[in-house]
């Protein structure tokens, strides 16, 4: 082999390692980012789940309460004047005929089973007093 051949080969093959070692430095660099970026994922999901149980507390039946009978409070109960009360007859509530639901239930029972047949709906029962 002659001289200049075998520098020509030493440099190319040093050109191909360094740009081997190049993307090798990438792809941990990357990696290290992806990580980073993962904590800050589950620390944000952390706190989102803290500020949710914070909002439904404040929602709640209990802390509303709370807040209400406090002295320095500008809520208040409500009063019986303020209550609206609906009578409807028995004639206002509609029922479905027994047709309908019985057609309903005999649709293809493969699809019931596997949850892609139709939803269940709620029927109101009105009962004598």
């Amino acid at each position: 082999m002659r001289l200049p051949q075998l520098f020509k080969i030493m440099g190319f093959l040093t050109f191909v390692a360094v740009i081997y070692i190049h993307l090798q430095m990438e792809i941990i660099e990357l990696a290290y980012h992806g990580k980073s970026k993962e904590k800050r994922i589950h620390k944000l999901i952390e706190e989102n789940g803290n500020v949710t149980y914070s909002i439904l507390m404040a929602k709640s039946a209990k802390h509303l309460g709370i807040k209400m009978l406090a002295e320095d409070s500008n809520m208040q109960f409500a009063d019986p004047q303020n209550v609206v009360s609906i009578i409807t007859d028995d004639e206002a509530i509609i029922e479905k005929p027994k047709e309908v639901i019985k057609q309903k239930s005999k649709e293809n029972p493969l699809l019931s089973l596997l949850s892609f047949g139709s939803s269940a709906e709620a029927t109101t029962v009105t009962r004598d007093r």
